[in-house]
C-alpha cells in the first residue's frame, strides 16, 4: 500500500460543474464547458380512464384509452322504465408519476368510472357497455380481467454493432427512440425474461461527447456479466443531445428503465433489478456520475479519471452510496481532483475505495474490455450490485487477495469499509 500521495494538481482547464463545483473533462483531452444544471428530474404522467354513457335510446359505452371491465345493463320489464348502471371497471396500471429527481415509480391508475343512466327501454331490451383497448406504437397494450397495464411500448432497434465480453452472456447493442432513452446506447445480455434479473448501470463518456460507442469494449464486457448498461450518447454521434456534466441524462435513463421493467409489453419486462443501480464515467462522464450521486435510487457511484476541481460541500453532503475512484497516476489530469474527492467523501463516513495506477495516465487502458481500469470497475459493480465478495468482487478490490492493493505500481486507499 502506498501512502503520502502527492496533492499536486495537474488538472488543465476549468469546467463548470453542477452544484457549484468544477472539474476535469476531455474529449480526448478537450474540456467540455457546457453549463451544468441541477440534475433534478421532474415528470408526471396521468392515466386516462374510460367511461360510457347511456341515456334515452340504449347505446354502448366506449372507453377511450384504458380497458374497462363493464357488466351488462339490467333487463327491463314490458313498458317500464329501467335504471341501468354500468359496472365500475378498474383501469390499467399507469406508467406512473415521476417525482423530484425522477424518483417516482409506476403507480396503479384507477380507470373506468361508473356511469349511471336512466332510459326508456322496450321489452327485454338491455344495454351492454363495451370497452376498447388502447393501441401501442409497438407491441400493443396488455390488458387483463378487471384491468391491467394499458400503456404503450416502443421497441428498441439493433444498433448494428457487435460486441462481446468474457462473461456468460451474449451482448446486444440497441437504441430506442422513446423520450428518456433516445440519447443513450443500450448494452445488454441477449437473454431476457429468464430467472436472472440484471442490475442497471449508466456510463458517461470522456468529454461528455455523447458517443455511445466510445467505450464499447468496456461496456460490452460489463454487459456480458449480466448488467443492463446505458452509455450516454447514441452510436458514433457527437453531442447529439443537450446534456453535459449535470448528469440529468442519467436520471432520465434510469427512470425509463425502471418504467420499462414494469410494462408487460416491453422486451425488458421483469428482467431488470431496479433496486440495484450504479453510475460511473470517464473524465467528464465521471462528473455526470458524481453530480447525481445524491439521487436516492443509486446503490453505488464510481468515477474514472475524474473528480471535482474545487470543493462542493453541498454535493458531498448529499451523497449516500458507496463510492469508487479509479485514476491513472500523477500524469492523469484528474489525479489531484480524485484525491480531493477521496478526502472529502471519506470524511463524511461514506464507504470509499481509491485506486490509482501510477503509470497509466488519463483513462489508462479503459479501451480494453479486460484492461486493469475496467477490471476494477467490473469488480466494483459485482460487489455493490450483486453482493459478490469473492475473487471477482470484493476480494479483488480489498484485503489480502487484492493484487492491485499491494502492487508497487499502484496507489490504494480505503475508508469506512467493514
Amino acid at each position: 500500500m502506498r501512502s503520502g500521495l502527492s496533492k499536486k494538481s495537474l488538472c488543465v482547464g476549468i469546467v463548470s460543474v453542477a452544484f457549484g463545483g468544477s472539474g476535469c473533462s476531455d474529449d480526448g483531452a478537450t474540456a467540455n464547458d457546457e453549463p451544468a444544471s441541477s440534475g433534478t428530474l421532474t415528470a408526471s404522467e396521468s392515466v386516462s380512464s374510460g367511461s360510457s354513457t347511456t341515456g334515452g335510446t340504449p347505446t354502448s359505452g366506449i372507453a377511450t384509452t384504458s380497458s374497462v371491465s363493464q357488466t351488462t345493463g339490467g333487463s327491463s320489464t314490458t313498458g317500464g322504465t329501467s335504471s341501468n348502471t354500468t359496472g365500475a371497471g378498474t383501469g390499467g396500471a399507469g406508467a406512473g408519476s415521476v417525482g423530484t429527481s425522477g424518483a417516482g415509480l409506476g403507480g396503479d391508475g384507477t380507470g373506468g368510472a361508473a356511469i349511471t343512466s336512466t332510459g326508456s327501454a322496450t321489452t327485454g331490451s338491455t344495454t351492454t357497455g363495451s370497452a376498447t383497448t388502447g393501441s401501442a406504437t409497438t407491441g400493443g397494450p396488455t390488458t387483463g380481467a378487471g384491468g391491467g397495464f394499458t400503456g404503450t411500448c416502443t421497441e428498441s432497434e439493433n444498433a448494428g454493432t457487435n460486441v462481446s465480453g468474457s462473461g456468460p452472456h451474449d451482448v446486444v447493442v440497441e437504441t430506442n427512440s422513446e423520450d428518456g432513452i433516445k440519447c443513450g446506447t443500450i448494452f445488454r445480455p441477449a437473454d431476457l425474461g429468464g430467472g436472472e434479473k440484471y442490475p442497471i448501470f449508466v456510463w458517461g463518456e470522456g468529454g461528455c461527447s455523447q458517443n455511445g460507442l466510445s467505450n464499447q469494449a468496456a461496456m460490452g464486457e460489463i454487459a456480458s456479466w449480466g448488467y443492463f448498461v446505458v452509455a450516454d450518447g447514441t452510436p458514433n454521434s457527437n453531442n447529439a443531445c443537450a446534456g453535459g456534466q449535470s448528469g440529468e441524462a442519467f436520471l432520465d435513463y434510469i427512470t425509463w428503465a425502471i418504467a420499462e421493467n414494469d410494462k408487460p409489453c416491453s422486451a425488458y419486462y421483469q428482467s431488470l433489478e431496479t433496486a440495484k443501480i450504479a453510475a460511473d464515467g470517464f473524465s467528464c462522464g465521471g462528473l455526470m456520475a458524481e453530480n447525481v450521486a445524491g439521487d436516492p435510487r443509486f446503490t453505488a457511484i464510481g468515477i474514472t479519471s475524474s473528480g471535482l476541481m474545487g470543493p462542493n460541500n453541498d454535493l458531498w453532503d448529499s451523497m449516500h452510496a458507496p463510492f469508487k475512484i479509479m485514476n491513472g497516476g500523477s500524469s492523469d489530469i484528474a489525479y489531484q481532483n480524485g484525491l480531493n474527492d477521496y478526502e472529502a467523501i471519506s470524511s463524511r463516513g461514506i464507504p470509499i475505495l481509491y485506486f490509482s495506477k501510477s503509470s497509466a495516465g488519463h483513462g489508462g487502458d479503459l479501451g480494453q474490455g479486460r484492461g486493469d481500469f475496467n477490471l476494477v470497475n467490473l469488480a466494483w459493480l459485482n460487489w455493490q450490485l450483486k453482493g459478490d465478495e469473492g475473487a471477482t468482487g470484493k476480494a479483488f478490490l480489498i484485503g489480502a487477495s487484492c493484487e492491485f492493493c499491494n502492487d508497487g505500481g499502484w496507489d490504494f486507499m480505503s475508508a469506512n469499509i467493514e
